[in-house]
């Protein structure tokens, strides 16, 4: 493809998406309320969440990542260190509580106030076997409350699992406010699929006592399967393990509708298990090698499982790991600097019975099932747990499948509970007489480009730039849709303007100027205007106007509906907008650097053209490949590139332009 219509097609996308032209006095007319649509992953270490942005979900950070560790603990505000929006305030406790990173920290200077792992508490007996087992593994007090449950114990008070989650749901909430003008909730919050009414009914009062209208409790493999399934007929497993728990589900799956056939879930067996026998086995390497014991030291075991936890997760990426010790082991015991090296086949062999316990399960659900390895159409990994080699293997050894999209691990799960809050408040909106339902927009390389977003007021007006490349005399056609699929194919098909160029300039100079209206009858004109460099007068484009009379599609619900379900539950295909970019950006590269290596290759070493030709080979290599990888080679072909075109002989000075070859 030649070089100029390449960068035409790149400027074309950068001014239909870049150049939309409206006042600020337009902008907040066209702001209505809006109901934020939400969803919540609430985990025993670790809690996310999502909101759902013009039918796009994403996950909201906070100031110290994408998500927040689910750790609680009394704090003066005056030791907040900077953390002062970290706070919420624990009204029986008559005092404030840090919530997530600032929790955490403070593990290591008061273990038995900092409370974490609130989730497994939840509508759980003091005297249940799990409780009991969880007592002997955490710092924090465990005690019996007024009617038999399992309580936590702050500052001599004792605290029930709802007002301990309802402070990290405060918290969560807080999220929200800042990154959105939102003041309203609509609230979806995932919970493991063996949670009983007891346990659901506590989340949902945590969840009310934070303020949040929740639309939704949702089981975690359904809200997976919404986020991350590619399939409209089949079935699916979900297999799901965080630091607490794993549960696998057997799910089926027809158009828009999910159905459980089976499943199992263990509350007892997570990342949490893994990490404790490292832990054991680093103590024992500990006491062979140095000769100390550090089970009586609460700080050093507390230090140590730190450590181990980070070496588990740097296992799933390296065959072996060393754990540090000068913190963990004082200097006058071990002089020196004390460590112990962990390899993989090491921590797989320490975990062989765990694994043959949810082999085993996998197995035995494919039975309950009455179905085999063939009849599995996808796979489906959740949870950090699932990164783990040995855990993958499992999976691929019973379901013969590894995962076939690229599924954020953590975020499946929290994207898929803002999809169903999405999904449940859509459905109920009624349609308004004064706003516009769906979206507006114009096609560029077969992506909508949305130019009046949906939910804008009406009577509206929009206006768009875009580059003629169109000699005197020549037409541009522009396709307009209406609907919210980032590809065009699947929205509605309005019609197309022929916009003509009428001024006598050089191609890039001038632009067209594309005005959108719809009025109070849902009837949208299309007018245009042509400007040029040399001319301040605008000429009209289009007469008549092109007038769309769209009124019985945005008006029917069923249509709508329809649109927004399709938009939602195909949400992965927004990633095609930046694919598409990254992969004319590349054969940009591709072109140009081609160029330079033939017009300079008796010129330049030897060695120099040799790897600029090899960084031309791997970026073609890449293109069909990983985002992140394509991305790296294109800065390496581009620097490749520079490098040989700024390359002269030394004793010759600057003579011959080679900025034709430049972007």
């Amino acid at each position: 493809m030649p070089i100029c219509l390449l960068l035409r097609k790149v400027l074309f996308r950068h001014h239909t998406r870049g150049w939309m032209t409206f006042s600020f006095l337009d902008f907040f007319s066209t702001v209505q309320p809006k109901v934020a649509t939400v969803g919540i992953d609430f985990g025993c270490k670790n809690s996310r969440v999502a909101i759902v942005d013009s039918l796009v979900p994403e996950v909201v950070p906070s100031e110290t990542g994408c998500s927040i560790p689910s750790y609680v603990t009394p704090i003066d505000p005056k030791d907040s260190d900077g953390y002062g929006w970290a706070l919420q305030q624990l009204d029986r406790l008559g005092k404030c509580v840090a919530v997530g990173e600032l929790a955490k920290r403070r593990l290591s200077r008061q273990p038995s106030d900092v409370v974490f792992n609130i989730k497994k508490l939840a509508g759980k007996q003091f005297d249940d076997h799990n409780v009991q087992e969880m007592r002997k593994r955490v710092h924090f007090s465990i005690v019996e409350g007024e009617r038999g449950e399992a309580w936590v114990e702050i500052c001599r008070m004792k605290f029930s699992p709802v007002e301990i989650a309802s402070v990290i749901f405060a918290r969560l909430k807080d999220i929200i406010l800042m990154h959105q003008f939102h003041h309203e909730f609509k609230v979806v919050i995932s919970v493991p699929i063996f949670f009983n009414q007891q346990q659901r009914k506590e989340i949902m009062l945590a969840g009310h006592k934070a303020g949040l209208e929740i639309l939704q409790i949702i089981d975690e493999p359904i809200a997976a399967a919404l986020s991350s399934t590619t399939i409209k007929e089949g079935t699916i497993v979900v297999f799901d393990m965080g630091a607490g728990s794993y549960n696998v589900s057997i799910l089926g799956v027809s158009g828009t509708k999910i159905e459980i056939k089976t499943q199992f879930g263990n509350p007892c067996v997570g990342g949490d298990q893994f990490d404790d026998i490292l832990l054991d086995y680093s103590v024992a390497q500990i006491r062979k090698f140095y000769s100390v014991d550090v089970c009586g030291d609460k700080y050093g075991m507390m230090l140590l499982a730190e450590a181990v936890e980070q070496a588990k997760v740097a296992l799933s990426s390296q065959h072996e790991v060393t754990v540090s010790l000068p913190f963990i082991i004082s200097s006058a015991k071990c002089p020196g600097d004390p460590n112990i090296s962990i390899s993989r086949a090491e921590f797989e062999n320490l975990g062989v019975n765990l694994v043959k316990q949810i082999r085993d399960k996998c197995q035995t659900l494919l039975a309950e099932a009455n179905i085999s390895s063939n009849d599995i159409d996808e796979v489906i990994l959740t949870g950090g747990m699932t990164r783990v080699p040995m855990i993958q293997k499992i999976i691929f050894d019973v379901f013969g499948k590894h995962q076939a999209t690229k599924v954020n691990h953590e975020e499946a799960v929290v994207i898929g509970s803002a999809i169903q809050a999405c999904l449940i408040v859509e459905h109920q909106r009624q349609i308004s007489e004064d706003i516009i339902p769906l979206s507006i927009g114009i096609e560029s390389e077969g992506i909508f480009v949305r130019v009046i977003p949906r939910h804008s007021t009406i009577p509206t007006k929009k206006t768009v730039k875009i580059p003629a490349w169109r000699g005197y005399g020549e037409s541009l056609p522009i396709n307009v849709y209406l609907g919210e699929h980032v590809l065009v194919q699947h929205n509605v098909f309005l019609g197309v303007v022929e916009l003509i160029n009428n001024q006598r300039s050089c191609q890039g100079s001038i632009y067209f100027e594309l005005t959108f209206e719809v009025d109070k009858d849902y009837v949208v004109k299309v007018g245009g205007r042509n400007f040029g460099d040399q001319h301040e007068a605008a000429y009209d484009l289009v007469k008549p106007l092109k007038v769309f009379p769209v009124r019985e599609i945005v008006m029917c619900k069923q249509s709508v509906d329809k649109a927004v379900k399709s938009a939602l539950l195909d949400w992965t295909m927004h990633g095609i907008d930046f694919r598409a970019r990254l992969i004319r950006q590349a054969t940009y590269i591709v072109s140009t650097l081609s160029d330079v290596l033939s017009a300079r290759k008796d010129e330049v070493p030897k060695d120099l053209f040799e790897e600029a030709a090899k960084s031309l080979t791997n970026l073609l290599m890449t293109l069909d490949g990983d985002a992140h990888v394509l991305n790296e080679k294109m800065l390496a072909a581009e620097s490749a590139k520079l490098k040989v075109l700024q390359w002269m002989p030394p004793s010759e000075s600057p003579c011959r332009d080679y900025s034709d070859y430049e972007d």
